[in-house]
Order: structure tokens, then C-alpha cells, then sequence
């Protein structure tokens, strides 16, 4: 038995015999999310310094592992073995509640008079999540991980603290002693996050918020610029100038992720075909969405704006990043065969980093490939690099596609590219990211 708080008897922690804990067992005493908020200000409002309050969040498993186990064993054995876990868990103190903070995470919160019962607690508990889980006699093995939160000194909200701590479990089934203290860093970043997600919404409404700047593309045998990068600013009203590596990823996680790139495209589109017009004609590439793969229309769309702007499909290049993936890779297939048919170039962004680029080039039937800039920004100096990158420009080139070296900023990168007889080169070299009226005075000046 693991007492978690030997003193006060808040809560008592039990091993139970895995794989003989009724099913459901655990589950319905467990009291909602709201409840435990509620909670968290409630032992913030002690204050004892004689006393250890923590928060204390454990993450069952992953949603990965949890899809893993639906997909192999199906949802009634999944169900019954986070029955079991809980009942492993077995909170006996009706003084001290559990709380559900997601489908395969609690949370409670633990008192304790010094930080030795408090040390002592920790790593019975750990011991206890490290044993394997047995169901209908089959072994189950599920890395749990704990969140701690310090609430004697975590600044900021309840949901603030839970978020940050909810994070750390996250993580902490990733590490070797199986639990990570809350980063209170990551509450402001919820707030910030949040802060962003609200607003977007309005800032897609104006015209000072949002705004495009253009970077070159370098046509490495020509020596001239041949295509142009669409890239996307924005400039809060609050908190300054924020990336897009930031605001992204969350704008995706929402249904604005449509209308943004409806803004994007529409303004780049009228800008290329206002460049083409004057007789400047620069493809222009514009990094989109896998979601946005999910839209029915999607092609249509696009295919009624390139019309009402007059410019060319064959001007246009769509960008897709390697670090995400898509949900239906059928689906996704087939709107890229469509979007090429068209005539529009398709291009996988960040190429090099991790796996998911050089699985892509299985179902996605891209044109270009984009050397992230981690890998092709390094080459001077550094042999190891070299050969990966070099390997990369000839694994592009033999299933026919043409390479981007990103992040060039120096001659003697630039000439290794052309020794290796990459295509195109970006970077600073080059040139930075300028407004559409300084990428037209540029190019007169350098190529005019």
C-alpha cells in the first residue's frame, strides 16, 4: 500500500491485483474537471509552509498507445483496461476525490508535511504505474507518466496550472524515472496560445493585422529568380509580431484554418497575377494545410480564383510541410493528382527532418521537394552534412523531382549546390523577405 498522505489520510493509493478489479470499477467515483479547478483553489488558499501541496496529474497513457490498443484489441478491451488501471488506483477516502481531467488522465490533489513522505509517495506511485496491466489474461504494457505541480508556487490560473501539469504528465511518459514537474513557463503559454486562438478570428476581418511578405527563389543553373515564396506575418495588437511556426499549428486545430487560407491564397494569387500582367512573371509558391485537402471544394476554389485573377495555374506552386501529416492520404492523393492536373506545382516543405518527408514521397505526387534548412544551411565546414544533403538532391532527382536548398547564406554554399546540381537555393544570400513593392525594385536592380 502507497499512502499519499500518511498524515492527514487524504488519500490512500492501493495496488490491487491487475486483471481482477471489477471492470468500471475505478471510473465512477472519479468527479469531473471542473470539480478539481475548483479544488486547486481551494489548497492554493492554505498557504501552510509546514505543509507539501501538490498537483498531481497522471497520464494513463497516450492517445498513440490508447489507438494502438483500440486498433489491435478493440474499444470494449480498452475500456476494461482503463477500468483496471483506475482500480489499480484505488482511491479508498471519500475525504480525498479523483478527477478526471481527460479520458485517460487523473488528477488530485496531494498534502503531505515534508518532502521526504512526499519523495516516499512519489515513487511508490511511479512502481505501481510501471506494472504491467493483465486483461482477460493478456499482459499489457502502457508507459504511464506524472505531472507535478508545486502549488505553493505555481503563479497564474487553476486551468492555467492544470494545462501545464496535464503537459508535463505528457511528457514525463517519454522520460526514465516516469514523472516531470510542471513547467510553469508552459501556463503563460497557454494564456498566450489561447490569446491567439481568440483573436484570429478578427484579425482575419482586418486589413492591418495579417500581411504577406515575398522571399526569392534562386534558379541555381540560370542564376536568375524564377519563383518567389508567399510568407505569412502577423502583427497582434497586443503581442507584437508573431511567427507563423507559433500560430499555425493552433489556427489548425481550429475551423479558421479554411478562411486563413482563403486570405493567404486570395492575396498571393492577385499579387502574382498583378506581377504577371506588368510582364514580371514569378511563380508563386504558398505553403497551405493537409486539411485543407479535406475540403470538397477545395480545387474548385482555388481553380475560380486563378480565373477571376487572370493568372495561370502553371504560376502557382502549393507547399505542403513534412512534419504534418494527413488524416485520409487517399483523399489527399487525389486532390494533389487534380491540383497537378490543373497544372499547379506541388511541393513538400521542410524535407530531410525526421520520416514523415521521405514517406510522403510514396503518396504524394510532388514536383519539388524543400531541403529544410537545419540540414542545408549547414553544409559549409561540415562533411556529414554535405553527404546528406547531396543524397537528398540525388533522391529528388532520380524520382524526378527538382530540389530547394533552404537557408542558403553564403557563396561557398551556393557553389557546393551548384557542384551537386541542385535547382533552386533560398536564404539570405539571396535576399530576406520584402514586401511586394521592394521585390519589384529588387528585381529591376538585380536582373532588370
Amino acid at each position: 500500500m502507497t499512502d499519499i498522505s500518511p498524515t492527514t489520510g487524504d488519500v490512500v493509493l492501493q495496488a490491487g491485483q491487475s486483471g481482477h478489479a471489477g471492470v468500471g470499477g475505478g471510473q465512477e467515483a472519479l468527479q469531473d474537471r471542473s470539480a478539481l479547478l475548483r479544488e486547486i483553489n481551494l489548497a492554493r488558499q492554505e498557504r501552510l509552509r509546514e505543509r507539501e501541496v501538490f498537483l498531481v496529474v497522471i497520464n494513463i497513457a497516450d492517445t498513440k498507445k490508447y489507438d494502438d490498443i483500440i486498433r489491435v484489441f478493440g474499444y470494449k478491451f480498452a475500456d476494461d483496461l482503463l477500468s483496471i488501471r483506475l482500480a489499480d488506483l484505488k482511491f479508498i477516502n471519500i475525504r480525498q476525490h479523483a478527477f478526471r481531467v481527460g479520458f485517460w488522465s487523473v488528477g488530485l490533489i496531494f498534502r503531505s508535511q515534508s518532502r521526504a513522505d512526499y519523495e516516499s509517495a512519489l515513487s511508490g506511485l511511479i512502481s505501481l504505474l510501471a506494472k504491467p496491466l493483465i486483461c482477460r489474461g493478456i499482459p499489457v504494457s502502457i508507459k504511464a507518466g506524472v505531472g507535478l505541480c508545486d502549488l505553493m508556487k505555481g503563479l497564474g490560473s487553476a486551468e492555467d496550472l492544470l494545462q501545464a501539469t496535464f503537459l508535463a504528465g505528457q511528457a514525463a511518459a517519454a522520460t526514465r524515472r516516469g514523472y516531470v514537474e510542471c513547467n510553469y513557463d508552459l501556463a503563460e503559454d497557454h494564456r498566450r496560445a489561447f490569446a491567439l486562438i481568440a483573436h484570429a478570428g478578427h484579425s482575419l476581418t482586418t486589413e492591418e493585422e495579417f500581411e504577406l511578405s515575398y522571399q526569392p527563389r534562386l534558379d541555381i543553373k540560370s542564376g536568375r529568380c524564377a519563383s518567389v515564396e508567399a510568407l505569412l506575418r502577423w502583427h497582434h495588437p497586443t503581442l507584437g509580431l508573431v511567427m507563423p511556426g507559433e500560430f499555425i499549428p493552433l489556427i489548425e486545430m481550429t475551423g479558421l484554418v479554411q478562411e486563413l487560407t482563403v486570405w493567404v491564397l486570395s492575396r498571393a494569387i492577385a499579387q502574382a497575377a498583378g506581377w504577371y500582367q506588368s510582364g514580371l512573371k514569378l511563380k508563386i509558391c504558398v505553403n497551405i494545410s493537409p486539411k485543407n485537402l479535406e475540403e470538397p471544394d477545395f480545387v474548385l476554389r482555388l481553380r475560380e480564383l486563378l480565373h477571376v485573377h487572370g493568372l495561370p495555374a502553371a504560376n502557382l506552386e502549393l507547399e505542403f510541410s513534412a512534419a504534418r501529416s494527413f488524416s485520409n492520404i487517399e483523399q489527399a492523393r487525389r486532390r494533389l493528382t487534380e491540383l497537378q492536373t490543373l497544372g499547379v506545382s506541388i511541393a513538400i516543405d521542410d524535407f530531410g527532418i525526421g520520416t514523415d518527408g521521405f514517406a510522403a514521397l510514396e503518396y504524394i505526387p510532388a514536383d519539388v521537394v524543400k531541403i529544410d534548412r537545419s540540414l542545408a544551411g549547414a553544409i559549409v565546414g561540415n562533411p556529414r552534412q554535405q553527404v546528406l544533403v547531396k543524397a537528398l538532391i540525388n533522391i529528388a532527382h532520380e524520382l524526378g523531382i527538382m530540389a530547394v536548398a533552404e537557408g542558403t547564406e553564403t557563396e561557398e554554399a551556393l557553389n557546393l549546390l551548384m557542384r551537386w546540381d541542385c535547382d533552386f537555393a533560398e536564404g539570405y544570400l539571396i535576399s530576406q523577405p520584402m514586401t511586394a513593392s521592394s521585390l519589384v525594385a529588387w528585381y529591376a536592380e538585380k536582373f532588370g
